[in-house]
């Protein structure tokens, strides 16, 4: 056997494997990058109509009691949420923010579960609300009074800590052992609504 053409298809065989790990890392950095891109996506949108919510909250009521529920994963309220569209009995609406225990049917990730958002423009006339859905991974409130106490009773909550967790529909990768990753993106912030510091 010829001992140079065994060391040119070690060699080969090397550089071959190289150039295979090398594309198998370019697919998964670009299938990750494009799952964060569109996981950012999706909760910049959830983020923004929930800071718009609850930053309304309490807002033209003409109460000072807002709160309906209070719960840790369960949220609703009153408050005007869109300005101008007062046609109504109330100048107020109401609003749910509620995750519940179903799991997300659309996605291979077991970690999703729904997400709703009841807002009832009119809540004195039934069969008005309008419910959009979301898949998160987590939805925590956290209520506080001004001095920044843990507080579960309504009349002195003053801020509202939330802990958002979005997990990709799809994995970005999956592990030797066959464990699928999903991207994860975290949103926490505490919101001091204006119309409850009064």
């Amino acid at each position: 056997m010829n001992i140079s053409l065994l060391t040119s298809f070690v060699i080969g065989g090397m550089l071959l494997l190289s150039l295979l790990y090398f594309n198998n890392s370019v697919l998964n950095s670009t299938v990750e990058t494009t799952m964060t891109v569109s996981s950012q996506t999706k909760i910049d949108t959830i983020v923004e109509i929930l800071e718009n919510d609850i930053s309304r909250l309490g807002y033209n009521t003409g109460t000072a009691d807002n709160f309906i529920t209070h719960q840790s994963n369960v949220l609703k309220f009153k408050g005007d949420i869109f300005d101008g569209d007062e046609v109504k009995d109330l100048d107020y609406d109401e609003v749910e923010w509620r995750l519940t225990s179903t799991k997300a049917g659309n996605t291979t990730n077991p970690n999703d579960y729904i997400l709703k958002r009841t807002w009832d423009p009119d809540p004195l006339v039934a069969g008005n609300e309008e419910v959009t859905e979301f898949y998160v991974s987590r939805l925590e409130f956290k209520y506080y009074t001004a001095q920044g106490a843990v507080t579960n009773d309504r009349s002195v909550i003053k801020q509202i800590e939330i802990e958002l967790i979005y997990e990709a529909d799809e994995p970005y990768y999956t592990n030797s052992n066959g464990s699928p990753q999903y991207y994860r993106t975290i949103w926490q912030r505490t919101i001091v609504p204006n119309n409850l510091t009064f």
